[in-house]
């Protein structure tokens, strides 16, 4: 719907949803994107997805007794308060740290409270469990990691694996600002799979070009009509997500009948350089020949537009290239055909490759960590 009317058509719903009787909560989405979106869930709407989120603590043994939560607050965002409600909903002790306390302190707080239960963003997960000022001791009373807000990449999830081996690590939820709660991941589903909340959200899967509707099983792009009411009506909703659906009915282990569905990821993401569309998949792409094991979350290109043109800046995490190979990327970059043609576009004044710890890529405000970044005329040397 949004890309057919060039988002015209959920500004005026947005407007409406202000305008709604009985006021609401206003939440502002697609700080990843670019595409930024305000929309005012009702009051009742807020309520009703709190049991929904709270699905994943059903038919487990999973009892956290103090919950930290290090999501975003404020920001016009809605998740920290969301997953509050969870931890109210679930009898658990609530500590609303949130992400902007610093690492050390959260780190210390989580000792000195003896949290058992972490609620954060996969990219505030790596900067915690990786920051050089924090003791492992610090860390050693927790036993579950819950993340949302964006996917918890196959390189963390190993790492966390390996050196917190008591740390369980699930998903707080599939959601979205404009929707709310999609999906839940229970204690028997694997990474990027979820019950739908199919009592709550209808999902298509479709062709992402013909909208043509897919067969239980086949990869296409998801569709979304939230069932709950609120102040207004979303149809048929393209939240830019891809994956399928595995059936209509499930026989989970852990007792739910609902459908699962496999998230596998965003349709694409993409930005717009020297008058051409420039794709993640073009970049990551490019860089298979000198770097094959590169994942898009090892990667982030940052484009600083300046009067005279705009400057790219590649980061790639420092573990995943060798301390003076940039240099070398470089030049491997300029003698390959797609990278010297990018290059040679009107307005792009250079491209400069940095090894950076992964922690320090930039982020959203929600705390997510998109691919494309515009500096917004900072000089991206700091």
């Amino acid at each position: 719907m949004e890309d057919e009317q060039g988002g015209l058509l959920f500004t005026q719903l947005g407007e409406a949803s202000h305008r709604a009787p009985g006021g609401g909560l206003t939440l502002t989405s697609g700080g990843s994107t670019g595409n930024r979106k305000h929309i005012t869930h009702s009051w009742a709407f807020n309520e009703s997805i709190v049991p929904l989120g709270a699905r994943m603590f059903a038919a487990t043994d999973e009892h956290p007794r103090v919950v930290i939560n290090c999501l975003t607050p404020g920001e016009m965002q809605g998740a920290f308060q969301y997953a509050a409600a969870i931890v109210q909903h679930i009898g658990a002790r609530l500590l609303p740290a949130g992400a902007l306390m610093g690492v050390q302190r959260i780190a210390g707080l989580i000792q000195s409270q003896a949290a058992d239960a972490l609620i954060c963003t996969p990219s505030f997960a790596a900067a915690l469990f990786n920051h050089a000022d924090v003791d492992k001791a610090q860390l050693s009373s927790l036993r579950w990691l819950y993340y949302i807000g964006e996917p918890c990449r196959q390189p963390l999830r190993d790492q966390l694996a390996r050196d917190w081996p008591a740390l369980s690590i699930r998903s707080l939820g599939y959601s979205s600002t404009e929707t709310g709660p999609i999906g839940f991941q229970c204690a028997h589903l694997e990474h990027g799979f979820y019950h739908l909340h199919a009592d709550a959200m209808l999902l298509e899967v479709v062709d992402p070009v013909s909208l043509r509707a897919l067969a239980d099983g086949e990869t296409g792009e998801f569709l979304l009509t939230p069932l709950l009411p609120d102040q207004v009506p979303l149809l048929r909703y393209r939240i830019g997500d891809r994956g399928g659906l595995l059936g209509r009915q499930s026989n989970c282990a852990c007792g739910s009948a609902l459908p699962i569905l496999e998230l596998e990821g965003r349709v694409e993401s993409s930005i717009k350089l020297g008058g051409a569309l420039i794709t993640q998949k073009q970049v990551l792409s490019v860089l298979a020949e000198a770097l094959p094991e590169l994942h898009a979350s090892d990667v982030q290109v940052q484009i600083d537009r300046q009067a005279d043109g705009a400057h790219m800046w590649l980061l790639i995490a420092q573990e995943r290239l060798p301390a003076g190979a940039e240099r070398i990327i470089e030049g491997a970059l300029r003698n390959e055909a797609q990278a010297s043609a990018l290059l040679g576009l009107p307005g792009v004044l250079g491209l400069q490759v940095r090894r950076l710890a992964r922690g320090d890529f930039e982020t959203t405000v929600a705390g997510k960590t998109p691919f494309f970044v515009e500096l917004r005329g900072a000089s991206g040397e700091s």
